[in-house]
């Protein structure tokens, strides 16, 4: 009890005299996402446009180093300032909470001289060091932190399909990875506030933070997590008590809209109080343990020199306090009253609902056709022989029970095999069979084209021989997670509605002559779906399957949701003209992020 109580008190009394911290996390998170990224961001779609590059990956990366040269160059250097600029901020923020924890807190114009001075001492070493800790932060943090550059770097599309084939066990591999190396970081958290306040080598820093951790560890963790927890309690609580307020108000009363701007402000208030907190616990915390180490040797400052904070005063304060709010104010009231929830095309996914039949079979199709779905999607693969085959997966054994790959049997071995799903068993189709029976039907289908490696030659022109005219009567589409077959179905027939499939969102839209993105569900938000509108491309989900879950997405402004559950797109269209404010300002706080 005492340690927490110690705990509180420290945390509090930093709090209480850090305003010109607070000020100082504006600033610094104000110039760097409003100035300086938007800026790197259009310099690195310049050379991309400029250099008519459209596509940036392993597999093309020899021919970017032969053909754009300096263009990779250059966005290799703006991958490098970018990383720079986040060093600055740590740099900046680390020697901000340390004076003022000494309690001599600098005035910005002392804090940024002391962090130029940093940046030009500056080692490769070190470098590379903070950037092991940015990579561990993305997962963390990285929902809030926008480069388009970062857009451009994809895996190659073999990678992601087998990452979405074996997803457990990629996942599990994937967090035991981070967990190790997360466990590393922390015993090394110290390694840069000694570089940087005590000017010590990165190999003496490493060993000082290795050593000063062994015992101090799980005093370290259970601080951070506690205070996370006070944060995302905070804030949850806060949220969960302005969004039932504004149900509360909207039910009984007619200023629904009224509360809901007023309440909306209050939640970015929220969202603004949460980013500094949260900011200023990591530093605080980390701070507060290196000033208990007795080996520490605090910076021989000359004070005289450089100009301490004043703190501002309650009128600007409050000034500036208003000015901001009016201005959140107005901007809420045309958001709000301008919002409006899309419509999107429900499609099924692998042509089931409800595990109404066996995926990608006949009869699962005809039974799902009676829910009018505006499209079905499924799956085609090339088979041995050079037919299409549909059939999701690239091994047999799971579905079917007999090995091998689609594309080591014939088409007639193929057909012969039965896929047992659900307690259900059905005969694997040929796409000339699915084909004609949807177009019997009327139904038209998302058809994914399937490629075990990327190197398919002559794939997307033997499926255009045999099926582009058929696809183009019926208006049926096209998508695939092989960013080379999209472009060349693309190219070869510009009629057919293509789209680019993304297991993962990791910042924004890629660059493509994709009509749509398909993009999964837990890694999308409005953010991404704006920027792909701005470009005039759709954007479909993958899968949310519940009614909760469709009404975000059609909050976010999703064109299309392919689902497991059909029934749930069509109770949320009904929910459409029903929807409140409540609803908007709980869509608005996950979409956010």
């Amino acid at each position: 009890m005492q340690y927490f109580k110690t705990l509180f008190t420290s945390t509090f009394t930093f709090l209480k005299q850090s305003q010109a911290y607070f000020r100082s996390v504006l600033l610094m998170h104000g110039f760097l996402l409003l100035i300086c990224l938007p800026l790197l961001s259009k310099a690195s779609y310049f050379i991309l446009v400029h250099n008519q590059i459209q596509f940036l990956a392993l597999s093309n990366l020899p021919a970017l180093i032969h053909q754009h040269p300096i263009a990779l160059l250059a966005l290799v250097g703006i991958a490098l300032l970018i990383l720079l600029l986040a060093f600055f901020e740590f740099t900046f923020l680390l020697l901000s909470v340390y004076f003022i924890q000494i309690k001599r807190p600098l005035a910005l114009q002392a804090l940024l001289k002391m962090t130029f001075a940093q940046i030009t001492h500056l080692h490769i070493g070190t470098v590379f060091f903070f950037l092991y800790y940015y990579v561990l932060i993305i997962p963390l943090g990285g929902l809030g932190y926008h480069s388009d550059l970062l857009t451009k770097f994809k895996l190659p599309a073999f990678i992601l399909d087998y990452i979405i084939t074996n997803r457990r066990l990629i996942a599990i591999l994937c967090l035991l990875i981070y967990l190790g190396l997360l466990y590393v970081g922390l015993r090394l958290i110290f390694t840069l506030p000694n570089i940087i306040l005590q000017q010590m080598p990165l190999k003496k820093a490493l060993r000082t933070s290795w050593h000063f951790t062994h015992h101090q560890l799980a005093r370290l963790v259970g601080r951070l997590l506690l205070i996370a927890g006070i944060l995302v309690g905070f804030t949850g609580i806060s949220f969960f008590l302005l969004i039932q307020l504004q149900a509360f108000i909207e039910t009984h009363t007619s200023a629904g809209f009224s509360s809901a701007v007023l309440l909306m402000t209050l939640l970015q208030a929220v969202l603004l109080i949460n980013l500094v907190l949260s900011t200023v616990a990591i530093f605080f915390v980390v701070v507060d343990h290196l000033l208990t180490d007795p080996q520490f040797n605090r910076p021989v400052v000359n004070y005289a020199s450089l100009k301490l904070s004043v703190p501002l005063s309650s009128s600007l304060l409050m000034l500036v306090a208003t000015i901001a709010l009016v201005g959140a104010g107005f901007y809420n009231w045309d958001y709000l009253r301008s919002v409006s929830i899309q419509q999107p095309l429900s499609i099924s996914h692998r042509g089931v609902s409800q595990k109404n039949g066996v995926q990608n079979s006949l009869a699962a199709l005809n039974q799902t056709h009676d829910l009018k779905p505006n499209y079905v999607e499924m799956d085609v693969q090339l088979t041995r022989d050079h037919q299409f085959v549909v059939f999701h997966d690239f091994q047999l054994a799971p579905l079917t029970g007999h090995s091998g790959t689609p594309q080591s049997k014939t088409l007639a071995q193929l057909t012969k095999m039965t896929v047992h799903e659900h307690r259900q068993s059905a005969p694997i189709a040929s796409f000339d069979d699915y084909l004609a029976r949807a177009n019997q039907l009327h139904q038209k289908l998302l058809i994914e084209i399937k490629t075990p490696t990327t190197d398919n030659p002559g794939l997307v022109q033997h499926f255009l021989n045999k099926y582009q005219a058929n696809i183009e009567a019926h208006g049926h589409m096209v998508q695939s997670l092989n960013w080379h077959v999209v472009e060349t179905v693309k190219k070869a027939a510009p009629k057919i509605q293509t789209g680019y499939i993304l297991p993962f969102n990791f910042i924004g839209p890629p660059i493509s002559n994709a009509d749509f993105y398909a993009v999964e569900m837990t890694t999308v938000n409005s953010h991404f779906i704006q920027a792909a509108h701005q470009e005039n491309k759709a954007v479909f989900v993958w899968t949310p399957n519940d009614q909760q879950a469709v009404q975000r997405m059609m909050y976010f402004g999703a064109d299309g949701v392919v689902t497991d559950n059909l029934t749930a797109v069509q109770q949320a269209k009904q929910q459409n003209n029903q929807r409140h404010y409540a609803d908007k300002l709980a869509y608005y706080v996950i979409g956010i992020g």
